[in-house]
């Protein structure tokens, strides 16, 4: 039996599969670490903020506040880029709340508005944040939208686990960090990012996820021994760089769609740098795959790291290398153009700005495409492949579920409301091709599944096994 997006909410019937289904991480009120939650964060924000407590009570609302923000900071080169970065990020959030509850609440059956649930926290070792959470609405079945502005002092041991996912930061930020004859107890650190994830209703809409995020180690005033540090200097970092990334990950397969997220990415990408796209969209395919499954978690997007300048310079012009995520080492990919820390500031901004015109038009497109409960069934064995990469390889995650004091529903935000996982299923089994339960589970489908919908998992299922270069 068919529904629309439009009758979803209504409907109750729940199909036989569903008392197998795995509810995962519900989330009410995330707080916290927000930005544990996708795609490399960890190395930089996530041992600076996993352990982050908070030390009054949360305060929470229906939308991220910004009266206090100055917007002309956001092109103003003598401020320092914490402040500006921290403020994109802030009114970003504010723009994807608002228009994310727009699409949500058009065409509502209900006579009630959907809003986000905004819970503001502030972290007693230094910083601030903002979860925004959606879930149970007639679009979007679960989203979240965190921000997160965290500052402290990052011990030896942290800059030590960063340094093996930076390119040596230890020998090049050129202090001793242990021993006894180490020159400092750590290095001060500034981390502020966005980390979105979104799950729509509907499973012909694709989930999506984004994050963007900054981070920066300063010169200690003072020396180990208590002497003034002759390299201090305020607000001029020792190492800084941006990093983030935007990938899609449709249940069924839309050539349109894939196409549409990719274009407007490369075009903002293009926008500063020619080079910038074809190694992050490289990148993207080779950060999201499961190994264990032999397959991407999506079908692509963009994803970079460590995008600074060589020796951490600021105004100086100069090209920089670039990374694909690839193993070869032999061949150095470097930027079509040169540039200083104010380009590539820009090159972010001009990339988080592309997510909504990338995505949203994409969930309206198919929030009231009709669907079965076949339909959903095969959505939430999707997003079972979802969970295992957030749970297994995301660095981010990892680390915070192994933290003593953890906030664990915002580390859990990213994960859907429902997953679903079968033995060696027909199309999707790891191994299927040897496996007679899998020819029989196959078999099986056929019978019960009309011959499109079979169609329609294998190609998606395809594209997921043999990544795509969606503007060829």
């Amino acid at each position: 039996m068919h529904m629309s997006a439009r009758r979803a909410a209504a409907f109750t019937g729940t199909p036989a599969y569903i008392a197998k289904t795995v509810a995962v991480a519900s989330l009410t009120a995330a707080a916290a670490v927000t930005l544990t939650l996708q795609g490399n964060l960890a190395g930089n924000i996530a041992e600076c903020d996993a352990t982050a407590s908070v030390n009054k009570m949360t305060k929470v609302s229906t939308k991220p506040d910004i009266s206090a923000l100055d917007i002309s900071v956001l092109d103003d080169t003598n401020v320092p880029m914490r402040k500006r970065m921290e403020t994109y990020v802030k009114l970003l959030q504010r723009r994807l709340v608002d228009d994310i509850e727009a699409e949500e609440n058009a065409g509502r059956t209900s006579h009630e508005p959907k809003h986000f649930t905004v819970e503001s926290w502030t972290r007693k070792e230094g910083g601030e944040g903002t979860s925004c959470v959606i879930q149970d609405g007639e679009v979007f079945e679960k989203g979240g939208i965190n921000v997160s502005v965290v500052y402290g002092n990052l011990p030896p041991s942290a800059i030590r686990q960063m340094s093996a996912d930076h390119g040596g930061l230890t020998e090049r930020v050129g202090y001793k960090i242990e021993g006894r004859d180490a020159e400092v107890d750590g290095l001060p650190f500034f981390a502020t990012g966005i980390s979105v994830v979104i799950h729509p209703k509907n499973p012909m809409g694709p989930t999506a996820h984004f994050n963007y995020r900054y981070f920066e180690l300063m010169h200690p005033k003072t020396l180990k021994d208590g002497s003034p540090n002759p390299r201090y200097k305020k607000d001029e970092p020792v190492a800084w760089w941006f990093g983030g990334g935007a990938d899609l990950t449709p249940m069924y397969l839309f050539p349109d769609d894939a196409k549409h997220f990719h274009e407007i990415h490369k075009a903002a990408a293009d926008s500063q740098d020619a080079a910038f796209f074809p190694a992050w969209k490289r990148w993207c395919d080779n950060y999201f795959w499961l190994t264990h499954r032999g397959e991407s978690r999506g079908i692509g997007g963009v994803f970079f790291d460590d995008l600074t300048l060589p020796s951490w310079t600021s105004n100086k012009a100069t090209f920089i290398p670039l990374v694909d995520g690839s193993k070869n080492t032999d061949r150095q990919l470097v930027s079509a153009k040169q540039h200083d820390k104010e380009s590539l500031f820009r090159a972010v901004r001009a990339m988080g700005d592309a997510f909504i015109p990338a995505y949203l038009p994409l969930v309206h497109k198919h929030k009231y495409d009709k669907f079965t409960s076949q339909n959903l069934e095969w959505q939430h064995l999707r997003r079972g492949r979802y969970v295992e990469f957030n749970l297994v390889y995301d660095r981010g995650t990892k680390f915070g579920l192994m933290t003593p004091g953890a906030r664990i529903e915002s580390i859990l935000m990213s994960l859907p409301l429902f997953a679903r996982w079968e033995y060696m299923e027909g199309t999707t089994g790891t191994g299927r091709q040897n496996s007679t339960a899998a020819s029989m589970n196959d078999i099986d489908n056929q019978k019960k599944y009309p011959e499109e919908e079979m169609r329609a998992r294998a190609a998606i299922q395809d594209v997921l096994e043999h990544p795509q270069d969606w503007l060829a």
